[in-house]
């Protein structure tokens, strides 16, 4: 997550789920805990390698931010398998991107709308290590307790501290009317979804941009309901949750541009 951080400076007190690079609070995930998760990396950046998180949705389509693909260097790889940044085993498949896009509606930085697809060159070969992930079937809110993926910045103040391991954190989700109506002043969409520990304990930081926030259906299967987009800085203020982008809104448009041609 780089500074427009944890997505991009928002009226001076918001950070967007920037490109500086363990979530707040986590905890090391088990490696290849979570299948379809995914690190962009710059691979002509040898100090700053991951970037944002993302996820599968089939062999060649990856989701993540609007903001994580804006950018993307010329040399960006889509990473899947991937549990240490510095030291891959050999269940890590690296691809480039083929393809982009970005939600005709994002307008850039901190704002409704923030989500990205990637096509990428060639398909990855699926496994107990890389597979995809659930969509939902149809627009809701969900409630209760979601669990957020991800190598960003594992520091509460202003000074970020990146992880090597792929982290993890149980959230609970904000109450909708608490999420669209608590932060006055921000670009809160009915299309966004809000979770964090309200004591801050928990909560996404730089470089948790794009990664997935799940929740186990009743088949206790994970299906994607966010992709992280931005928070306050510095991360796990009291009071102030993560902002997540709600997948379901976005069914009909992930449908049409990952049929496109």
């Amino acid at each position: 997550m780089k500074l427009f951080v944890c997505i991009a400076v928002l009226v001076g007190y918001a950070a967007a789920a920037s490109i500086d690079h363990k979530v707040v609070g986590g905890k090391e995930a088990t490696p290849h805990e979570f299948p379809y998760m995914v690190s962009l990396q710059w691979m002509d950046n040898p100090n700053t390698k991951h970037f944002c998180g993302g996820l599968l949705l089939s062999e060649k389509w990856v989701l993540t931010a609007g903001h994580c693909v804006n950018a993307f260097s010329k040399n960006t790889e889509v990473v899947a398998g991937a549990h240490s940044i510095k030291k891959p085993d050999s269940y890590e498949q690296r691809r480039t991107p083929l393809k982009t896009f970005v939600h005709e509606n994002y307008g850039g930085d901190v704002g409704p709308h923030d989500l990205g697809l990637v096509e990428v060159s060639e398909p990855f070969e699926f496994n107990e290590y890389v597979t995809k992930v659930n969509l939902p079937t149809e627009p809701a809110y969900p409630t209760g307790m979601a669990t957020i993926s991800g190598w960003g910045s594992m520091s509460n103040n202003f000074f970020p501290k990146y992880p090597d391991k792929l982290m993890k954190a149980d959230l609970p989700l904000l109450d909708s009317q608490k999420c669209f109506n608590d932060y006055p002043g921000t670009p809160m969409h009915e299309t966004n979804v809000c979770a964090g520990e309200p004591n801050g304990s928990k909560a996404v930081c730089s470089g948790d941009s794009g990664s997935p926030l799940v929740v186990k259906n009743s088949e206790g299967e994970f299906v994607v309901y966010g992709v992280t987009s931005w928070t306050w800085l510095p991360c796990g203020s009291p009071g102030k949750t993560g902002v997540f982008v709600n997948v379901s809104h976005y069914l009909k448009w992930l449908a049409e541009k990952m049929s496109s041609q």
